[in-house]
């Protein structure tokens, strides 16, 4: 009787593995890690687009936080509602692969105010076209400065589906594992573009591996052995230090008069100083039961799990990061910082 072994490669694919960065990674799904990584670091990019996006449309323009899910190839879009713009784009640099994205027409419409003729559906085709391709520009810069390497994307093309399954993802792409991401353009607070976001997940692995590498790197350095050394050559050192006479002279100190300070080199953090943040301030919040919530009416009083006096939450882009008290300014409210949370702190809340 013989056994058929297996190759390493082999096994990999059985169990859905496959080399990303020199390691064997799993092609259908992501550790806790590396979805919060990706969540991060889409967070920051898709923020980076809002400025583009706000002088492009003329308003105020804010990008919610993204979730994350994996879908397999078949299952992209499923719970998009038809009809909506799908555009494939391309990645290329030091991350390569595609992307493909579907924007609900129906909120599009809204936003821009579209109609039914036929020559405003061309006007506003050309707008979303020019609208998608700005904001992947400006989402490639982010990421660029943001993981220090070059990345840029290019729009392959874009096209209307009019009915659910009219866009088979396998006539573009072999690849059977996506990341969907879902978020929403918020458009002078009146109007949300809603927009799904699918990368392949080795893509979307060696965007955190690239993320992630310098302080692996550092860590390893911290906790690697000391370079062993034979115990002769140890013997041979402690001998000379032995015999070496110590000579003591005294501290000459610099003098700090009329010192020339060196410009400091520009730091790739200035390229995010822009990125316009989500910031709320929390009173409280409460949980109720469907009854209750069918029972309010207008005078309904709602009763907040914090005390009166008690310090309101700041968040930037639905993340905790201070505490404060609620001000009168003028006519309007505002609220004094009391408290920022560590950076532990902070870190404790993203888990």
């Amino acid at each position: 009787m013989t056994i058929d072994q297996h190759s390493s490669e082999e096994i990999a694919g059985l169990l859905n593995y496959k080399k990303v960065g020199g390691k064997m990674m799993s092609e259908s799904s992501l550790s806790k890690t590396e979805t919060e990584a990706v969540i991060e670091l889409l967070n920051a990019s898709l923020g980076g687009s809002a400025a583009e996006l706000t002088a492009l449309l003329s308003e105020q323009v804010f990008v919610t936080s993204p979730t994350l899910t994996i879908t397999n190839r078949e299952d992209v879009f499923a719970s998009v509602v038809a009809p909506f713009y799908v555009a494939l784009g391309e990645y290329t640099g030091a991350a390569n692969g595609m992307q493909v994205l579907a924007v609900s027409k129906k909120d599009v419409d809204a936003a821009l105010g579209a109609g039914l003729d036929d020559a405003e559906d061309e006007t506003e085709f050309q707008a979303v076209q020019e609208m998608i391709g700005k904001m992947f520009d400006a989402v490639a810069q982010s990421m660029s400065a943001l993981l220090e390497t070059d990345i840029a994307h290019s729009l392959s093309g874009i096209d209307v589906v009019d009915q659910a399954g009219d866009f088979p993802l396998a006539n573009f792409t072999k690849e059977q594992w996506f990341t969907e991401s879902q978020f929403q353009l918020n458009i002078s607070g009146k109007q949300n573009i809603r927009f799904h976001l699918c990368l392949p997940v080795p893509l979307t692995k060696l965007l955190v591996t690239i993320l992630t590498e310098p302080f692996e790197e550092e860590e390893t350095k911290e906790i690697g052995e000391m370079p062993k050394q034979s115990e002769s050559h140890l013997d041979n050192q402690l001998n000379e230090q032995t015999q070496e006479t110590p000579t003591v002279q005294n501290v000459q100190f610099s003098s700090f008069d009329n010192t020339e300070t060196a410009p400091s080199e520009p730091n790739n953090l200035n390229m995010l100083l822009d990125i316009p943040l989500q910031v709320t301030v929390e009173l409280g919040r409460t949980k109720r039961v469907v009854k209750e919530i069918l029972e309010i009416s207008q005078g309904s009083i709602i009763e907040l799990d914090k005390l009166a006096g008690e310090p309101v939450d700041i968040l930037i882009n639905n993340k905790l990061i201070a505490v404060g008290e609620v001000v009168v300014i003028d006519e309007n409210f505002g609220v004094r910082v009391t408290d920022v949370l560590s950076t532990a702190e902070r870190i404790s809340k993203l888990r």
